[in-house]
C-alpha cells in the first residue's frame, strides 16, 4: 500500500486537514492521535515514516520550530537515504522562509508554493499515482507513433507557431491519456493532465462551474452550491474569462495541463466542436502562454473547424499491433515471474485484441490459474476480448465486500470514504484495505478531490456482472451522503457528490434535498439508466423531456425520447419527434427512428424500408444492422438477416444483442448444437438475468418446458424489475406447464406496471391462459381486441381457440361447418406467411 506521511505543526491542522480530504485519508498517515500514545509515540511515528513512500513537509514558522517536525525530518532523511522513502515534497506556506532556513537534503526534494488545499492535494495524488505505477510495474510500449507524433503537433518544426490545443483521438481505454501524460511530462515539461469533463447540455456557464469547482477550495457544501449558481448566472463572457483564467493558473503557476475530455458534449452529433467549446478555443490566441488538449472518441469534422479558422492538430490513438501486444506481455510476464510460452502467449495476443487493459487482466488470470488453465482448450481467456473485464470479475479472487464496493461505487461515482463504510456496512481498517487491493489491480481509482469512482473502462462490466444498485441501496447512499454533506466542513470539491445525491435520490424515488444539484447532464444520465438499464421507460421518457424542454438541440436525447415514446407504445408522439428531425434535416436518424417505429408496430417490411434509406443517408453503426436483422428474422428470412448480423459483427464481435439474435436464428434453424454453444458465449458477455431468459427460451423452443419455466423463474427471482419481456417469457412458460396461478399472477403484475407496453403481447398471453383455461369464448374476446390480428402468432392463437371449439363442445351441423370454415382460412394464412419455419415464440415479443 503506498502511503504519503504529512509532517506538519499542529498550528496548521486546520489547512492539513482540507488537504487530506482531497487526497484520501488511506493515503496517508497524518494524525498524531492515532499513534500509541506514551513513550511508544516515537516509535510509532518511526515506523509510519518507514512505511511511507512519499514524505511531505508543510513548512511554515510554525513547524520550523516543531520538536516533532525536527524528528520526524531526521527520520525521513534517514529512511530517504535507505531508499524506503522514495519521493519527497515541501508544500511551502510561508514565503518569508529562506532556502537556508530549510535542510540542505531537502532543498533537492519537489516544491509547491500555494496556501489553497486543491493544488497541493493535486501534486501529492500526482506523486502518490507516480508511485502506484511504480510498484504495479506498469509498462510503456508500442506507443512510438503516437507519441512521435503528438510531439510534431504541440511542437512542430516546421513553423515558429507552436498550437496551443491538440485533440487526442480514440476508444475509451485504448491509451489517450498514457500517451498525453507521457508527453506533457517528458515534453513539454508538465507534471500532471487535468480532465474537465465535457457533458451533454453542458453550456460555457457549466463548463465554467465545474472549472471553479476544481480550483476554489469552499468552507461548506452550502458554500459549494451558492457558488456553482452564482457562476451559472454569468454571462458568456464572464464564464469564459473564468474557464481561460484557471486553466492559464494551472499551465503556469502550477505546471498541469487543462484537458477537455468529451463525455457525451464537446462533439454534436455530426462531429462539430460545441457551442460551449467553441468560444474557449478561438479566444486561445490572447492567452499566449496556455497550453491544453482535447480528448475525444472520433475525430472533430473539419470543414467546421475551418469556419472558424481554427487550427486543431488531431493525433488517433490506435489499438497495439500484435507485435507491441506480445512485448507488453514479455514484460509482464518477467516483472510477475511468470513462465509465459511463445504459443501461450499468442493465444493470449489474440484474445485481447490490441485493448492495452486486457493485458494486464489476463496476465492477472495467467497469475492466478496458470496458463494452462488460462489458455488452454475451453479456458478462462477462450473469446477474452469479448469482454475482458467481465471476464477477470468472473474468475479472479474478489471478496464479497469488494464486489459490494464495486457495484455501489460503479452506480454512484465519486464517493467518499465514509459513504462507502456506512453503506457497505463494515469497519474503517475493512474498508481501508478493499479499497487497496482494488486501487492496485486498477478497478477503482482515488479522485483529486479524494472521493473514490470506479475506473472507466471496467464500469459497464461491474454493472454487468454484480448488477445495478436496487432502489433500496440508492435510497442508502443518498441518506448517507445527504447526512455527510450537513457536516462537512473541509473544504473539499462538493460538486461532484452533489450531483451523485442528486442522481441518487432520483434513482430511489425519493424526496429532493437542498444539498443536492444536477447539471442538464445529470437527466441525460438517468434518462440513459432508466432506459438500458432499468428499462423503465416511462421515467425515461420523462428524463428526456424534461432535457428537451431546455435542450432542444441536445439529438442524441431526442432519439432517446422518441425511442421511449416507442417502448410505451405511444406511437402518435413518436411521430411527432421523428418529423422534428425531418424538419432539422436530420434524415438518416428520421429514417432510423421511423424503422424504429415499424419495427414495434410489427410491420417488419415498413420497418426494413426505412433502415434501408437510413443506411442510404449515411447511417452507420451497429443498431440499424441489428434492428434490420431482427426484421429479416421476424420476416423469416434468415440469409439476410445473417448478412446483416455479419456486418454488426464485424463492428462489435462482442455484442450481446447480435449474439442473442445468431441465438434466435439457430432456434429457428432447429440447430440445438449451436444455439447452445452460442448461449455459452452470450454467458460471457450479458447480464445472469438476461442469460437466464435467452436459455428459457431455448429450452422452450427445443421442447423442454419444466426447463424453460426454471430458467425464466431464475430470470425473474433475480432481476430488482424484471423487464417486460422477462415477466411475458415467465407467463407462457407457466402457461406451458400448467401452472395457471402463476401465470394469473404475473399477468396481473404485466398489466400494473407495464400498463402502456405492447398491449397486444398481454392480450395474447390472455387469451394462451383462457384456451389453456378451457374458456375459448373468453380467448376469441381477448383476440378480437387485438390491434394486429393477421400476425401469425396471433392466427395461431385463433386457430387454436376454434379448435378448442370444434373439439370440446356440441354445436349444430351449421356451426360446425362456420367454424370449420373459418380455422381453414386461418390455417392457409398461417402457411402462406410462415411457409411451414419454425415460428420463434408461441407469442411476439
Amino acid at each position: 500500500m503506498i502511503k504519503a506521511f504529512f509532517s506538519y505543526s499542529t498550528k496548521d491542522e486546520k489547512f492539513v486537514s482540507e488537504v487530506v480530504s482531497k487526497v484520501g485519508r488511506p493515503f496517508v498517515h497524518i494524525d498524531k492521535h492515532s499513534f500509541a500514545s506514551g513513550n511508544d509515540i516515537l516509535s510509532s511515528i518511526d515506523i509510519a515514516i518507514r512505511e511511507s513512500g512519499l514524505f511531505v513537509l508543510f513548512l511554515t514558522r510554525n513547524s520550523l520550530n516543531s520538536n516533532w517536525v525536527r524528528h520526524e525530518l531526521d527520520e525521513a532523511r534517514l529512511h530517504s537515504a535507505l531508499g524506503r522513502i522514495k519521493k519527497t515534497l515541501v508544500v511551502l506556506m510561508d514565503q518569508t522562509i529562506s532556502r537556508d532556513e530549510i535542510p540542505d537534503w531537502l532543498n533537492r526534494a519537489k516544491s509547491i508554493t500555494s496556501t489553497s488545499s486543491s493544488p497541493v492535494a493535486r501534486k501529492i495524488s500526482s506523486l502518490v499515482d507516480d508511485l502506484v505505477r511504480e510498484n504495479q510495474n506498469s509498462f510503456f510500449v508500442g506507443r512510438g507513433r503516437e507519441i512521435a507524433e503528438l510531439q510534431r503537433a504541440f511542437v512542430p518544426f516546421e513553423s515558429t507557431e507552436l498550437p496551443q490545443v491538440v485533440c487526442v483521438s480514440g476508444l475509451l481505454g485504448i491509451g489517450r491519456k498514457t500517451v498525453l501524460s507521457n508527453v506533457a511530462r517528458t515534453s513539454l515539461n508538465f507534471e500532471r493532465l487535468i480532465p474537465v469533463q465535457v457533458e451533454p447540455g453542458d453550456t460555457i456557464q457549466t463548463i465554467a462551474a465545474k472549472v471553479s469547482a476544481r480550483i476554489e477550495s469552499v468552507g461548506t457544501p452550502e458554500d459549494s452550491i451558492s457558488i456553482v449558481r452564482k457562476v451559472e448566472q454569468y454571462t458568456d463572457s464572464d464564464a469564459l474569462r473564468l474557464i481561460l483564467d484557471a486553466f492559464l493558473t494551472m499551465t503556469t503557476q502550477y505546471r498541469e495541463m487543462p484537458v477537455l475530455y468529451d463525455e457525451g458534449g464537446l462533439l454534436d452529433n455530426d462531429g462539430r466542436i460545441s457551442e460551449a467549446i467553441l468560444p474557449i478555443l478561438t479566444s486561445l490566441k490572447d492567452y499566449a502562454d496556455l497550453t491544453m488538449a482535447l480528448m475525444t472518441n472520433r475525430r472533430p469534422e473539419r470543414r467546421s473547424l475551418l469556419e472558424y479558422d481554427l487550427s486543431l492538430p488531431v493525433v488517433d490513438v490506435r489499438q497495439l499491433t500484435d507485435s507491441d501486444v506480445n512485448q507488453l506481455i514479455a514484460l509482464v510476464s518477467r516483472a510477475w515471474g511468470l513462465k509465459t510460452k511463445a504459443d501461450a502467449a499468442r493465444k493470449i495476443t489474440a484474445a485481447v485484441r490490441g485493448y492495452p487493459p486486457s493485458v494486464t487482466y489476463a496476465m492477472e488470470l495467467v497469475r492466478s490459474y496458470g496458463p494452462d488453465v488460462a489458455v488452454g482448450q475451453n479456458a478462462l481467456l477462450s473469446e477474452f476480448g469479448a469482454r475482458p473485464f467481465v471476464k477477470y470479475l468472473r474468475n479472479s479472487s474478489i471478496s464479497e465486500l469488494e464486489r459490494k464496493i464495486l457495484r455501489i461505487i460503479s452506480a454512484n461515482s465519486p464517493l467518499p470514504l465514509p459513504i462507502l463504510q456506512t453503506v457497505v456496512g463494515t469497519s474503517e481498517q475493512e474498508i481501508g484495505e478493499a479499497l487497496m487491493r482494488l486501487i492496485d489491480v486498477s478497478l477503482i481509482v482515488p479522485s483529486d478531490a479524494g472521493w473514490y469512482e470506479i475506473s472507466g473502462p471496467v464500469a459497464v462490466a461491474v454493472q454487468r456482472e454484480y448488477r445495478s444498485c436496487t432502489p433500496v441501496e440508492y435510497a442508502a447512499v443518498a441518506e448517507a451522503l445527504d447526512d455527510f454533506l450537513k457536516v462537512s466542513v473541509d473544504g473539499s470539491d462538493y460538486l461532484a457528490l452533489q450531483r451523485v445525491l442528486f442522481r441518487a435520490l432520483n434513482l430511489a424515488g425519493r424526496e429532493k434535498s437542498r444539498r443536492a444539484h444536477s447539471f442538464t447532464a445529470d437527466y441525460v444520465r438517468l434518462a440513459e439508466r432508466f432506459y438500458h438499464e432499468n428499462r423503465d421507460y416511462e421515467s425515461a421518457r420523462n428524463a428526456a423531456q424534461t432535457v428537451i424542454e431546455s435542450r432542444p438541440n441536445l439529438h442524441s436525447v431526442r432519439i432517446l425520447l422518441t425511442q421511449s415514446m416507442i417502448k410505451l407504445g405511444d406511437y402518435e408522439s413518436a411521430e411527432t419527434q421523428i418529423g422534428q428531425f425531418k424538419r432539422m434535416a436530420q434524415f438518416a436518424d428520421a429514417f432510423y427512428l421511423g424503422g424504429f417505429l415499424e419495427r414495434h408496430r410489427g410491420n417488419h417490411r415498413k420497418a426494413v424500408q426505412y433502415y434501408e434509406k437510413s443506411l442510404s443517408f449515411g447511417r452507420g453503426g451497429v443498431a440499424v444492422h441489428r434492428d434490420m436483422a431482427d426484421c429479416y428474422l421476424q420476416l423469416k428470412n434468415l440469409d439476410r438477416a445473417e448478412e446483416h448480423i455479419a456486418v454488426a459483427q464485424a463492428k462489435q464481435p462482442d455484442n450481446k444483442f447480435i449474439i442473442d439474435l445468431r441465438i434466435r436464428i439457430a432456434c429457428m434453424r432447429r440447430d440445438e448444437v449451436k444455439a447452445r454453444e452460442l448461449l455459452g458465449l452470450l454467458y460471457e458477455v450479458d447480464e445472469p438475468v438476461f442469460w437466464n431468459h435467452r436459455a428459457s427460451r431455448v429450452e422452450y423452443a427445443f421442447g423442454n418446458p419444466e426447463e424453460a419455466y426454471e430458467k425464466a423463474k431464475s430470470a425473474c427471482n433475480s432481476a430488482d424489475r424484471p423487464s417486460f419481456e422477462i415477466l411475458a417469457n415467465f407467463v407462457r412458460c407457466a402457461i406451458g406447464t400448467n401452472r395457471t396461478s402463476e401465470a394469473i399472477e404475473v399477468l396481473d403484475r404485466l398489466d400494473q406496471h407495464y400498463r402502456l407496453q405492447k398491449p397486444d403481447v398481454r392480450l395474447g398471453l390472455r387469451a394462451r391462459l383462457s384456451i389453456t383455461q378451457g374458456n375459448f369464448d373468453e380467448a376469441l374476446d381477448y383476440i378480437a381486441k387485438i390491434s394486429q390480428p393477421g400476425l401469425p402468432v396471433h392466427l395461431m392463437l385463433k386457430r387454436d381457440a376454434i379448435r378448442g371449439i370444434l373439439d370440446n363442445r356440441a354445436l349444430s351441423h351449421g356451426e360446425r361447418a362456420e367454424l370449420q370454415e373459418s380455422l381453414k382460412e386461418i390455417e392457409i394464412k398461417i402457411e402462406r406467411e410462415t411457409q411451414g419455419a419454425y415460428l420463434e415464440d408461441d407469442m411476439d415479443f
